[in-house]
């Protein structure tokens, strides 16, 4: 075989390769998915913002367009403040309408378009990385056939003639190319490379202090693990080293058969592990909907299997799967003609439209028709109005510091055993944590007997990009045995304290 063969042979083998990864048919049961959850989750973000549509989007309030924040000025129309709140309860009837599947196609470019246009007008709440992610999906979810499987419209369009469970579930299910799902695998894949690029570059992300000031505030919502974790800032480092590397890992892995289940599970303990430790909700969830993308036919087809094999050996499972089965067929749609279910799903939005303005007509949120009048402007205090207009506050020297901790061994750059006890000739680490942003810092520590006379004095220059200063002491076998502390001055002013004790060495017994 000479080398033209060879090269033509190779780029045969490509194409096939090429062509089978996108365009192989499959039944798209993890699009249908996907369909379900993300429009779901949208959908409760959409009906929390609901009673502030007006003033959050519409030309009656307060909107903040993104394309403002880069001179676009007048980009998108800025709707009247009916209009928007009767399209943005019309958003949530088509992200609901999504999940379940009626009328699909429409249902998914109109969520596009109006999803889209609503996070546009509102740059501070709603453009955020989670309804970037999802408006990308939506749009996916659009152009593929999600609707084909465990929907309303496949149920639809369902034979004329009353089915049994077994009957129905010969019927062979429809399958479609699959580039859709490939391309959101991809989407998925390429998000996380880039987030990992961008941690690269991000000061403080893999040293854990990026982690650690978030996990300490309460900046998106309540967590339970926040604060406790930053008490161990060397796990918060390496968690973000695991992180990067899974992120970068996992366009490479995903894809594998040994791969997937690696990839896909570190990746959801990674976002449950965000709502523990950071507070986020929403990006979670939205994240591990998407994963359903990974679905294949072939895992539906072995779960099944499996199913029917614990069926046959009955049981409560079987009595169980006995019910749910007649529960279905008594409420399954019966077909209908082909022009019934979307004048239904017309009058619907007509139903939403109308009855969304009503009630917040009726609801009068800005007392624009209560009996005793328009609201009015009250003049404001005079003591608020001189708070408002003093001088801006100089920061306090000791707010530029976090604390100080004392121990023996780093790691990481982190003091990894904290402790206040130490032995006499034992080596002092002492790490004082600044809060950022701070300028250029000289820092004094000194180590100080009770009574306040120091006994060592160090001192060091705290870059405005270092977060951490380490000091280091070597209380010698001279000192007293006794209580002593460690003081952390700015500027000549104590800012941190810590309490030590120096205890006795010990020596050998003699025999």
């Amino acid at each position: 075989m000479d080398a033209q063969e060879v090269i033509s042979t190779k780029t045969g083998m490509i194409r096939d390769r090429f062509h089978q990864f996108f365009f192989a048919k499959e039944v798209p049961y993890g699009l249908a998915i996907v369909r379900m959850l993300v429009p779901l989750v949208l959908l409760g973000t959409v009906c929390t913002r609901w009673p502030f549509a007006r003033e959050l989007f519409s030309a009656d309030g307060a909107p903040a367009p993104l394309a403002d924040l880069f001179r676009y000025y007048d980009y998108l129309p800025v709707l009247p403040g009916t209009v928007a709140v009767g399209l943005f309860a019309a958003l949530g009837f088509f992200l609901f309408c999504c999940s379940i599947g009626w009328m699909t196609r429409f249902s998914l470019i109109a969520s596009v378009v109006l999803y889209t246009y609503f996070c546009c007008m509102d740059c501070i709440s709603m453009a955020t990385k989670y309804s970037a992610i999802a408006t990308h999906v939506l749009f996916i979810l659009s152009l593929s056939n999600c609707g084909a499987v465990w929907s309303v419209d496949s149920w639809l369009k369902g034979r004329k003639a009353a089915r049994t469970w077994p009957q129905y579930a010969k019927t062979e299910p429809p399958r479609f190319e699959i580039w859709p799902q490939r391309l959101m695998q991809i989407l998925i894949a390429l998000v996380y490379f880039g987030a990992a690029v961008t941690k690269l570059h991000t000061p403080g992300y893999l040293e854990g202090d990026q982690i650690i000031y978030w996990a300490m505030s309460r900046y998106n919502n309540p967590h339970p693990l926040g604060e406790f974790l930053t008490q161990f800032p060397i796990i918060v480092s390496a968690m973000s080293y695991i992180a990067i590397v899974w992120e970068i890992a996992f366009i490479f892995v995903v894809w594998r058969k040994w791969g997937r289940p690696i990839a896909l599970g570190l990746g959801a303990a990674f976002h449950i592990g965000t709502t523990f430790s950071l507070g986020l909700y929403i990006f979670p969830m939205v994240s591990i909907s998407i994963y359903f993308c990974f679905l294949k036919e072939q895992d539906v087809q072995w779960l099944s299997a499996h199913l029917r094999r614990l069926y046959r050996q009955g049981g409560w499972f079987q009595q169980n799967m006995d019910r749910f089965r007649l529960l279905v067929e008594q409420y399954r749609p019966q077909p209908v003609a082909s022009w019934k279910s979307p004048t239904a799903w017309v009058t619907g939005i007509a139903a939403v439209l109308a009855l969304s303005i009503y009630v917040e007509y009726e609801q009068d949120p800005y007392g624009i028709r209560r009996p005793e009048g328009r609201m009015t402007l009250h003049e404001v205090e005079p003591e608020m109005v001189a708070q408002m207009l003093k001088p801006e506050q100089t920061m306090r020297e000791k707010d530029k510091f976090l604390s100080v901790d004392v121990g023996t061994q780093m790691v990481g750059g982190w003091l990894i055993n904290r402790k206040s006890e130490f032995m006499l000739g034992e080596t002092m680490l002492v790490q004082c944590c600044l809060n950022p942003p701070h300028e250029d810092l000289w820092v004094d520590c000194h180590f100080c007997e009770e009574s306040g006379r120091i006994v060592y004095r160090a001192g060091q220059i705290a870059p405005r990009e270092n977060l951490r200063a380490v000091f280091q002491f070597y209380p010698e076998e001279v000192l007293e045995p006794g209580n002593y502390f460690i003081s952390v001055k700015s500027k000549g002013k104590e800012v941190l304290r810590r309490s030590v004790t120096l205890l006795p060495k010990l020596s050998a017994m003699a025999n």
